[in-house]
């Protein structure tokens, strides 16, 4: 089994291992080695893989100028292109990764898997959600989207 795809991440998860397997991805193909250093600073709490509705998660990488991460917009274009095609193709695409910020589902790894994901009009996707104080932190910002 490749290591670096959703069904990889279920399979961690279902061992109760899925920090081990976002370091490994994040160092590996994920490409995020930031992230990954920055994650590893202090204790996270982590839920996921779960199927949730893209609409609720936010982007902070992209051409808009509101954007946390602005990228030029010829070469996020060509990401997200490059990125749905492979979707298109059945591609085994890893979960998003989320941090939990007060309620807000904010995407720090997988900004252009959830650009391609909205291009092609995408309602729902796997997610990977942390939060530094507690899964029920999580449980309930995820209740309050779904006005559980």
């Amino acid at each position: 089994m490749t290591r670096f795809t959703l069904n990889a991440a279920m399979e961690y998860a279902a061992n109760d291992n899925i920090e081990t397997w976002i370091h490994l991805f994040l160092n590996g193909e994920g490409n995020n080695v930031g992230l990954s250093e920055g994650l590893k600073m202090k204790r996270r709490y982590w839920l996921g893989p779960i199927e949730i509705d893209i609409s609720y998660l936010d982007r902070v990488v992209g051409p808009e100028s509101n954007m946390e991460y602005v990228e030029d917009e010829d070469w996020w274009n060509y990401n997200i292109n490059q990125i749905s095609n492979r979707i298109e193709s059945g591609w085994d695409m890893p979960p998003l990764i989320a941090e939990n910020r007060e309620g807000s589902l904010s995407v720090r790894d997988g900004n252009h898997r959830l650009g391609a994901l909205q291009k092609l009009i995408k309602e729902k996707y796997y997610v990977v959600i942390w939060d530094d104080s507690s899964v029920e932190n999580i449980l309930k910002a995820i209740q309050k989207k779904y006005k559980i």
